[in-house]
């Protein structure tokens, strides 16, 4: 039986009388591989950190593993989490190996072997002091010291923006190991859409503060349509209303319809001729939603 990680209720936070989430309602059980998909500003960042407690939430809760977030969580519960924030936190002072040694003394499930094997495919220059790594390099530091003690719920914010293309794939490798383990979520956003595709089993698109979008990736990308119509064609009333981005290419009309199945196909076959259906890829579907 799975276990609720993440309850957000009714979830509302801004600053400065500027609202940034909006009324977000969503649950996370243990297993799941979200992630978080919008634009810059589309307030990920703000989500992730009202949902760790260090932001309080303007209006409704969030619970983590059924306590609010809201109030200090108890060192238990905080061990059960892994967080990689946008912007790195470390000891610049320190080297690599030396700072992964003081995290790995917080938790007496540090996963040493896990560690070290890590730090040599990633080549990371263990004895060189952070201040001098690069951007990407204290990003996968970042990382070995976010999955390390193997938590249960591992929040990443952005993690892959510095990697290159070889370290992105490593890193893709090792997230891929972790949540093949039933009992770990993970929750991440990320800008490249393609490696979102390769891991997430489930979706959150969030546009102006709200979650617009929250299915399994397979349903969500079966259920998304784009057609291509002469320009002059009109749509049944039930498939109008499916209607996400509508525009005309070339003397076509073009549309993209979110919820697409077979009794709409069937009403569409029905009252509209030559019409094209396209299959569309996440990326798509995200260009097409901020169109």
């Amino acid at each position: 039986m799975t276990e609720q990680y993440i309850q957000f209720t009714n979830l509302s936070k801004g600053y400065d009388k500027k609202p940034v989430l909006t009324q977000l309602n969503a649950t996370v059980h243990s297993g799941e591989v979200i992630g978080l998909l919008g634009l810059n500003g589309a307030g990920k960042t703000t989500l992730l950190e009202t949902m760790l407690g260090f932001a309080f939430p303007n209006e409704g809760s969030i619970t983590l593993f059924g306590s609010s977030a809201a109030v200090q969580l108890s060192e238990e519960l905080k061990h059960r989490i892994g967080f990689v924030p946008q912007t790195d936190e470390l000891m610049p002072q320190m080297t690599a190996r030396g700072y992964l040694s003081l995290i790995s003394r917080f938790y007496a499930k540090w996963d040493h072997s896990l560690i070290e094997t890590l730090i040599k495919e990633w080549e990371i220059p263990e004895d060189t002091k952070l201040q001098k790594l690069s951007v990407g390099q204290r990003q996968k530091v970042s990382i070995l010291a976010a999955i390390g003690h193997n938590p249960d719920l591992l929040v990443l914010d952005e993690p892959v923006a510095s990697l290159d293309p070889k370290a992105r794939r490593q890193f893709l490798k090792t997230i891929i190991d972790h949540a093949s383990n039933e009992d770990k979520t993970v929750l991440f956003s990320t800008h490249i859409v393609s490696d979102l595709e390769r891991i997430a089993s489930r979706v959150w698109l969030i546009k102006e503060g709200r979650i617009v979008i929250d299915a399994a990736l397979d349903e969500l990308k079966e259920s998304t349509v784009r057609l291509r119509l002469p320009s002059a064609s009109t749509l049944p009333s039930s498939v109008e209303k499916l209607i996400v981005n509508n525009r005309m290419e070339s003397h076509q009309r073009v549309v993209t319809l979110l919820g697409w199945n077979e009794s709409v196909a069937q009403a569409l076959i029905s009252t509209c001729a030559n019409v094209h259906v396209e299959n569309l890829s996440l990326e798509d579907i995200f260009l097409e939603l901020h169109a």
